[in-house]
């Protein structure tokens, strides 16, 4: 393929998809597609959730334990801590939030000079403000996605119940020479989400426990919050201590200057505790990714499906590329390339 060749492509290609563009545009059919996706989103989050659990539930199932019964087991546990956290933990989130908006809209905060100075900086350039918004817009996106995982559930619960693996039926489908390498990149795939699951709950538990020991000192009223509060932020790659351990340590400031220099320290030290022994112990096995690579993961990832896909975006990355080493193996790129260069 010559240059010339090459330009008219490139020039065919963009008036193509300029004209798509204004296509989609004109008769709403992005809105179209968009309501599918919503449609269908809760089947696409159960086929996830079965595809995470299905590993938990094949270790569990023996001579002894029918597979029905561990799902029946697996998933009314799950049930168990939704309602638990529904009754315990929601009300009492929500009404902070609530007395914190009320305390904001009739202006009785109570803040440290230092803070009360910036505080009211950032209030009169409309900072604040726009924060709540982004705050409410949260709101909805938790209620958005607590209905949809419900539905999910549900759907995964059945798909689990009637053993129905609707991966290994297409695979079925396939020419025969390309089921075996699609079976053994799914095999990957299972045991690679079997250890990365029992890894971050592990992660998540020793970290909690971690947790408790110094903030029973520093707050012995909200120490199990913090603890909880610090181990579920601290499940997103990179970020995720700067994201639970700053409002931790200006909310010990706020209420006593000493104690959040020792929140700090605290914070501080379990980081570097988490980060150097036990997630490299844990995650070692399974997740293998270069930081680069992995930040790039958490900004898509967390984009396309928030705090959900942060959490989960080594995984997800991890898919990606075993996926494209797939299609490598399939010579597909191949096919493709070929192709381009007969046109």
């Amino acid at each position: 393929m010559n240059k010339v060749t090459l330009a008219k492509n490139i020039i065919i290609f963009s008036i193509c998809a300029i004209l798509l563009y204004y296509v989609i545009t004109l008769f709403q059919i992005g809105a179209f597609f968009c309501y599918v996706f919503n449609l269908f989103f809760p089947l696409i989050i159960a086929l996830f959730f079965h595809f995470l659990l299905d590993p938990l539930i094949d270790y569990f199932t023996n001579d002894r334990l029918s597979r029905k019964i561990v799902v029946v087991h697996i998933y009314l546990s799950l049930s168990l801590l939704f309602v638990i956290g529904c009754y315990f933990v929601a009300p009492y989130i929500l009404e902070q939030c609530l007395k914190f908006y009320n305390q904001y809209c009739n202006g009785h905060l109570r803040l440290n000079p230092i803070f009360s100075t910036i505080f009211d900086f950032l209030q009169q350039y409309q900072v604040i403000d726009y924060l709540m918004g982004i705050l409410n817009g949260w709101t909805q996106s938790v209620i958005y996605w607590v209905t949809n995982i419900l539905l999910a559930m549900g759907i995964s619960f059945y798909l689990s119940y009637d053993n129905m693996h609707l991966i290994e039926k297409l695979i079925v489908y396939l020419p025969f020479d390309k089921q075996g390498p699609c079976m053994q990149t799914l095999k990957r795939l299972k045991l690679l989400t079997y250890q990365f699951m029992k890894s971050l709950i592990l992660d998540f538990l020793f970290f909690f426990l971690m947790c408790l020991i110094p903030f029973f000192f520093i707050d012995e009223d909200l120490f199990l919050w913090i603890a909880l509060f610090l181990s579920i932020t601290n499940l997103v790659p990179y970020i995720g201590p700067y994201i639970g351990g700053i409002p931790v340590v200006i909310y010990e400031y706020i209420a006593d200057p000493q104690m959040g220099y020792v929140a700090f320290i605290a914070v501080i030290v379990l980081q570097y505790l988490e980060s150097s022994y036990l997630q490299p112990y844990l995650f070692s096995k399974c997740i293998r990714l270069h930081p680069i690579a992995l930040f790039i993961a958490l900004t898509f990832f967390g984009d396309l499906f928030g705090i959900v896909g942060m959490i989960f975006s080594p995984l997800l990355l991890s898919y990606s590329l075993l996926l494209l080493e797939l299609l490598k193996n399939l010579n597909v790129f191949t096919k493709v390339k070929q192709i381009v260069s007969k046109e």
